[in-house]
């Protein structure tokens, strides 16, 4: 390993961390507050843009990016000295030497991309070797805490403390996978052929030029990187129950007349078989009181001993329930309905929310975006079918209906002075609800329904 850690002179972490302070504090006085808020603004500038959905916010690492950037690189618009200038030229404080000799080594530092190489022990001192990606000087550096946080391979957004004894980080890096950390090198590069082609600024073609003035730019295609990955990620989200099966959120509720015919083409619906658990019920035999159900299973995964259905069909002696993982099946599953029964289905409605989106998390450290699943509480499953058998049912008893040839349930009791018939729908209703089956909890309450006809 090259020696180039024996300069002379030293500087101690306490010195280091008490010029970070002492930075802290000045960009806080009351004549810099405007230009630190701009500073910081314009270092994170892409979470501040009101189009990001979501609203992503920055990383811990990219807060102490932007502070950094605010000590060293950030030049004030209103005339004010840098706040490095402000502390070297300070005569009404003592600034001790411990800190005073940190100052150019952070003033002349710069952000950078850079690659670990090499982690190794020299002397009881642990030693990490990164490569610029952007002008591929290689350094040999002190980490900034053990164990090391990092791998061989990774990508360091930091920057880097030259000039003293050892070469070192100011604090935790941003880690990137050598897959992102390229992405983002990538990115920015090409914003450095734009500058430099626009202004003609020809010394942008050395990296640590371009680094010192717009290594803002490499937080900004961090930012850029994390949205392309959240959307890789979000367009993979995968809805699961407490039970770790395939979340079955669109779904659609029909009423019907004929159980029996009903049951006989379902079982000749494309896609649709009956669930092995019930593989050894015949279902031949069925009576009006039987419950039938048909999943459709998505093609399996040799590495996956259990396949979740992506939609299920329920019929009960009253309704068809239709239940899907997404709007699209859903609407599948329904013109394959109305081509195979027509009129003997009747529409009573649909829900086709997703359940509340929770921001994916990104793993900076993963070289491929892979979602893992959002599972979805009985409770928020209880509140999507309340919901909807709450629509679906609104107007029930105005309606009319085919168990009743035709009739509304209150027009049906009103002619037949009889409200028997219609009681016992609902008491089927009631015994076959949907809430019951996949909650253990009834999603809606009947007696509205009995209300509704007099009972």
């Amino acid at each position: 390993m090259a020696d180039n850690h024996s300069h002379p002179i030293t500087g101690s972490e306490e010195g280091f961390r008490s010029l970070l302070t002492r930075l802290e504090h000045q960009s806080l006085r009351p004549d810099f507050q405007i230009q630190r808020q701009l500073a910081l603004s314009h270092a994170l500038q892409p979470y501040f843009h009101p189009l990001m959905v979501p609203p992503l916010v920055p990383l811990p690492e990219e807060e102490d990016l932007a502070r950094w950037f605010v000590y060293a690189d950030y030049l004030p618009t209103d005339g004010h000295a840098s706040l490095i200038e402000q502390v070297r030229d300070l005569v009404m404080e003592h600034v001790p030497q411990g800190e005073r000799v940190w100052l150019d080594s952070l003033r002349h530092s710069y952000m950078d991309l850079l690659e670990v190489r090499d982690i190794s022990a020299e002397n009881e001192a642990v030693y990490a070797r990164l490569q610029s990606l952007g002008d591929k000087q290689i350094f040999d550096v002190v980490p900034h805490t053990r164990p090391v946080p990092y791998k061989v391979g990774q990508v360091l957004l930091t920057r880097l403390l030259r000039g003293l004894a050892d070469i070192r980080l100011p604090g935790p890096p941003l880690i990137l996978s050598s897959s992102m950390g390229k992405a983002v090198f990538e990115l920015t590069n090409e914003m450095r052929r734009e500058i430099e082609i626009g202004t003609g600024n020809f010394a942008l073609a050395e990296w640590a030029e371009f680094a010192k003035n717009f290594g803002y730019m490499i937080m900004w295609s961090v930012a850029k990187v994390r949205r392309g990955a959240w959307t890789v990620v979000d367009s993979q989200i995968n809805y699961q129950n407490t039970q770790g099966e395939t979340f079955l959120y669109a779904i659609a509720l029909y009423e019907h007349h004929d159980f029996r015919s009903m049951a006989d083409r379902l079982r000749e619906l494309d896609q649709f078989t009956p669930p092995k658990k019930k593989a050894g019920k015949p279902s031949s035999t069925a009576s009006q009181s039987d419950t039938l159900t048909w999943v459709w299973l998505p093609p399996q995964d040799p590495s996956d001993a259990r396949t979740c259905p992506v939609a299920r069909l329920t019929l009960t002696p009253t309704q068809l329930f239709v239940e899907t993982d997404s709007a699209d099946r859903l609407d599948t599953v329904k013109h394959q309905l109305a081509a195979a029964f027509g009129f003997l289905l009747h529409y009573q409605g649909e829900t086709t929310a997703a359940p509340q989106l929770r921001t994916p998390e990104v793993d900076l450290l993963s070289d491929s975006y892979i979602a893992p699943p959002t599972i979805v509480p009985k409770e928020e499953e209880q509140q999507i079918l309340e919901s909807l058998l709450e629509t679906a049912y609104l107007e029930w008893a105005e309606r009319p209906s085919p168990l009743l040839k035709g009739q509304s349930p209150r027009h049906f009791c009103s002619a037949q002075q009889d409200t028997k018939e219609v009681a016992a729908i609902i008491d089927q209703m009631e015994q076959h609800d949907l809430g019951l089956r996949r909650t253990g909890q009834s999603a809606y309450n009947y007696n509205v329904l009995r209300g509704h006809i007099g009972l």
